[in-house]
């Protein structure tokens, strides 16, 4: 049964739900024969960025308000990673502030896109620059406010700000929420404000509080002195990691340092997605740091509560964490996962092909056929397109149930209508606009290729190899119901 909880009050601005994240356990199998409680602190579902930025960024904007630092018209310089910005941009888009973010080559093109969308003026620069070089975003920040009027730079890695907003509110969250029991603190590190914030408070309270600080395979943060070009290459995880020691951390906090593969991190976050938790690579990275740390260093037979800080939302992550393709190119999949998809995408189909489906006879219209015996012989058949052939059965292109209907219904169509003047044609451009894409499919195509094809389309025509007649559609309906009865013969 679940538990019953009084829904929150109407809040004035979207600012005001920022914080007060929940905890929840994790159930990984590894752990279930060790005394160890795992907990997450979703901050990926702070409402503006989906991350844990949209605190650093609130209290950054209230107090160069409240220190009248902004007026109106301002331009706001953020080199940042992706969520910094993306948190101050939809915070200060209402304000009449400007932002303007400087921003590493290595960052994904869906927060790019999500700043693009928020007006934001993007400027990239190389991965590899240290901090302290004229290329670098923080460098370029400053250069950039020297030469515009009103505009202030936002940089969280010298920002007092960012560390008190996490000893303020983030830590004293975390004491009610554990209750005071906590044996090791597992924080993700960037720009030192989180883990430095965090540790203060919280050390200073809990008796014998181990910290664990994490960073990439790659990064360079505790050595504080550049990574190699060639690693920096390499280093795919966001959110986390810098190569340099930032001024507001304070390294005398941390016990233990943990470096993550990219692939360690990646895969763990897509573990994470099994609990049902959407979280970032960098949460996939601060959770295998915790369970490295499990493996390594715990010992004791006694309880250990162990807290992680999952910072940021798996949301802008499309073209990469949630790309399974992306994830194959970059060999950022464990083998378990790899299996997997091997199974659903290959393997399951055991070499079949579009032939063993046993697919009916295509039912098709001619192009002088009207929209009504169009419409009639999908209703009767229960289909949601026919495919469109010419007297020689030569497929010309496709008519579909909603696009027919929507058409009459606008009162653009008409019932005699002939399907040709509203078909998606694959010969050329017609009244539906661009020539629809046409990919061979045939009896001999493998039904992995035909599944693949299906994930982007509805159905698919099967063809003779040089499409001079339409022998059948398929659907992912037959797929399924391939599977089924060749799952009820074994």
């Amino acid at each position: 049964m679940s538990q019953q909880r009084s829904p929150p009050p109407i809040m004035t601005d979207i600012s005001s739900i920022i914080g007060n994240t929940p905890i929840v356990r994790l159930n990984f199998n590894e752990l279930d024969d060790k005394p160890i409680e795992l907990l997450a602190k979703l901050e990926f579902l702070n409402p503006v960025s989906g991350s844990i930025k949209d605190r650093v960024a609130r209290r950054i904007l209230n107090d160069l308000e409240k220190s009248n630092k902004l007026h109106a018209d301002a331009t706001l310089i953020i080199p940042t990673t992706g969520n910094l910005g993306i948190a101050i941009a939809l915070l200060s888009k209402k304000k009449g502030y400007k932002t303007l973010a400087v921003i590493p080559e290595r960052t994904s093109s869906d927060r790019i896109h999500l700043l693009k969308t928020l007006g934001v003026e993007i400027i990239r620069t190389p991965n590899e620059a240290h901090r302290s070089a004229s290329e670098s975003n923080y460098a370029l920040a400053l250069k950039l406010a020297s030469q515009m009027v009103n505009s202030i730079v936002i940089d969280e890695t010298t920002s007092l700000d960012n560390v008190q907003v996490h000893y303020d509110e983030t830590a004293k969250e975390i004491l009610t929420q554990v209750r005071g029991k906590l044996d090791l603190l597992v924080v993700g590190v960037e720009s030192g404000g989180t883990v430095t914030g965090l540790a203060k408070n919280l050390k200073s309270i809990i008796p014998g509080l181990k910290v664990v600080a994490v960073e990439p395979q790659h990064s360079s943060i505790e050595e504080g002195k550049p990574a190699t070009p060639l690693s920096l290459q390499h280093w795919r995880v966001e959110d986390i990691g810098n190569n340099f020691t930032p001024s507001i951390l304070d390294t005398t906090l941390i016990d233990t340092w943990i470096k993550v593969t990219d692939k360690d991190s990646f895969a763990t976050a897509r573990k994470l997605m099994n609990e049902g938790l959407m979280a970032g690579p960098s949460s996939g990275s601060v959770v295998s740091a915790a369970l490295q740390y499990v493996n390594t260093y715990l010992k004791s037979s006694n309880m250990v509560r162990i807290l992680t800080i999952l910072n940021d939302s798996a949301r802008n992550y499309n073209s990469t964490l949630l790309s399974d393709d992306w994830l194959l190119d970059n060999d950022l999949l464990d083998e378990e996962a790899i299996h997997k998809l091997e199974y659903q995408r290959i393997k399951r189909y055991r070499a079949a092909g579009v032939e063993d489906l046993q697919l009916p006879a295509a039912v098709t219209v001619t192009p002088t056929a009207s929209i009504t015996h169009a419409l009639e012989l999908m209703l009767e058949r229960e289909y949601s397109q026919l495919p469109v052939i010419d007297d020689h059965r030569k497929l010309l292109g496709y008519v579909s149930q909603a696009s027919l209907q929507t058409h009459l219904e606008a009162g653009d169509a008409h019932p005699q209508d002939q399907v040709a003047k509203w078909m998606f044609s694959f010969v050329g451009s017609g009244r539906q606009g661009k020539r629809a894409k046409y990919q061979i499919i045939t009896p001999d195509t493998p039904l992995s290729e035909l599944a693949k094809f299906l994930d982007e389309h509805s159905f698919a025509v099967v063809t003779d190899s040089e499409r001079k007649w339409c022998l059948g559609v398929a659907t992912k309906y037959d797929l399924i119901s391939f599977l089924n009865r060749r799952n009820a013969e074994f």
